[in-house]
């Protein structure tokens, strides 16, 4: 047996109120496709850091090498965060990912 809706005993002015934030979300969702393009660019500048880093492996410094492999750690967490920024607020914020 079909189960009936409760009525809406909500306000007009209430209704859509709720039903225009509710749908504000979407504004987001431009956001998080800036935040894939920023992750391109950290990729563009991971790759550079290691095109550079290279050529230079033999004959530099434990120094030089320790700051090189951080560098490119520190791209890494970055693109991670920016990762987790994108997932976590699309899901929580805008729409389930279903794939």
């Amino acid at each position: 047996m079909a189960k009936v809706p409760a009525p809406d005993t909500r306000m007009p002015f209430e209704r859509i109120l709720e039903n225009g934030l509710f749908f504000s979300r979407w504004l987001m969702a431009p956001f998080y496709v800036g935040l894939v393009v920023a992750l391109g660019i950290l990729l563009v500048v991971f790759v550079e850091e290691l095109i550079e880093a290279l050529p230079h492996v033999i004959g530099s410094g434990a120094e030089q090498a320790i700051l090189t492999v951080l560098t490119l750690i520190d791209l890494s967490l970055a693109g991670n965060l920016v990762l987790i920024v994108i997932f976590s607020g699309y899901e929580n914020f805008v729409s389930k990912i279903n794939l």
